[in-house]
């Protein structure tokens, strides 16, 4: 017997001898009266075994055979390694096929060591509400991980939320963080959405300037907006500056989520190649995580605005700049020299103000006017190989004058 046990036999032999009432009994035993009584009447019918419980000893009808928790533990240790246990357990369920619970496979797990106690560290939440309608707003930011664990090159995800029911339209895999690859993003999502009501962003330098005297300020110190800025403007679309990370918890969440799933599901499927995530995390990965993970929002209906046929995204997010046309009819972009062809009967566009376009596709394209003109780089002319004259050295011309006097004196 337990010390449980002892204990209730002890306190139902003093009920038996009359020195201990039922009431008093299921108050020192925190039990209702109805089970002190029913104990009674065990202990009467068969003595101190009458307080132990009649599974003790006997296989629970609901136990999993031991082949199969094997197999099991088998498949975490071996295949579905890293994986937290909700996510393994869909595994089990979907491509497995073996039907169990969460609780059963952390349970079993723990029992033979193969993962540690869940830790719970103290939190204080003063979550801000969600917005009420899809479009509202969606938190974008980048994340830095090693996405692919060493299998191949260092990759960042950009990605966006919507803030009202989780859902992540559009997300994708990059070499490098910047202006034109968090615009892909943005312009995708348009496309696929609608035009959202606001963006919330981190403080980046290609998202807005906060420092005066920066590269976005004049020599007179008016502020000059970024890219980002001019794009979601000309689109009427709010650009909202977080003010920490806290601020935009949604989307730091959402990345905590795709640093566990997402990296466990590619080392499933050995994904090495930037171009490999980008496929799974669009067929495969995103539509389930979808599915799972977006909540029902507050008000039906959506905040989104249909995409005008006549507005070209491309040409919105894009980089834009001012060039002046030079007096041979080029302009010089990023070290690249364009050539204007004569077109619609005009042969020369001699200090004419042109706009030059970078698109995400890192394409280039000039217009005059709104209208695109046609122009052909200029390859970069060779740099002349100069051979630059040997510098002149007052030790090696000494050595050299002393060396046929130290000959004709006999010095070796």
């Amino acid at each position: 017997m337990s010390q449980k046990e002892l204990q209730r036999y002890h306190v139902m032999s003093k009920v038996l001898e009359g020195r201990m009432t039922t009431l008093e009994a299921a108050e020192s035993l925190n039990l209702s009266t109805r089970q002190v009584f029913r104990l009674k009447a065990k202990v009467v019918a068969s003595g101190p075994e009458g307080i132990i419980h009649g599974n003790r000893s006997k296989v629970p009808v609901t136990a999993k055979p031991e082949r199969l928790m094997k197999k099991i533990r088998d498949l975490y240790q071996k295949l579905y390694k890293g994986f937290n246990i909700t996510h393994f357990t869909e595994k089990l369920n979907e491509i497995e096929e073996i039907d169990i619970s969460r609780e059963t496979v952390r349970k079993h797990l723990r029992e033979h060591n193969l993962i540690g106690e869940m830790r719970h560290a103290p939190k204080h939440r003063s979550r801000r509400e969600r917005m009420p309608m899809v479009g509202m707003m969606l938190q974008h930011d980048t994340s830095e991980h090693d996405w692919l664990e060493g299998r191949g090159p260092e990759i960042k995800l950009i990605a966006s939320i919507d803030d009202a029911n989780n859902e992540v339209p559009y997300a994708l895999f990059v070499e490098a963080d910047g202006t034109l690859p968090n615009m892909e993003v943005m312009k995708q999502i348009i496309r696929l959405k609608g035009i959202p009501m606001k963006f919330y962003v981190d403080g980046a330098s290609y998202n807005k300037t906060h420092r005066k005297g920066g590269i976005h300020y004049n020599l007179k110190g008016e502020y000059k907006e970024t890219q980002i800025e001019r794009a979601l403007r000309e689109l009427g679309i709010n650009l909202i500056i977080a003010g920490s990370p806290q601020a935009k918890g949604r989307i730091e969440r959402l990345f905590g989520t795709f640093q566990d799933r997402l990296i466990s599901e590619m080392r499933l499927k050995k994904i090495s190649a930037k171009e490999d995530a980008n496929r799974f995390l669009h067929g495969e990965f995103l539509p389930d995580h979808n599915k799972r993970f977006t909540v029902t929002p507050a008000k039906k209906g959506s905040a989104y605005r249909k995409l005008p046929s006549r507005i070209n995204l491309d040409s919105i997010f894009c980089i834009k700049e001012e060039r002046t046309v030079q007096g041979d009819n080029t302009i010089s972009y990023r070290g690249r020299i364009f050539q204007i062809i004569p077109q619609n009967g005009r042969m020369s566009y001699t200090r004419a103000k042109v706009e030059v376009q970078e698109w995400t596709d890192r394409t280039i394209h000039i217009l005059y006017k709104g209208k695109e003109l046609v122009v052909r780089e200029i390859p970069e002319k060779p740099k002349r190989q100069i051979e630059k004259p040997k510098r002149f050295n007052l030790k090696d011309f000494l050595r050299k004058e002393a060396e046929p006097q130290a000959e004709f004196c006999g010095v070796t």
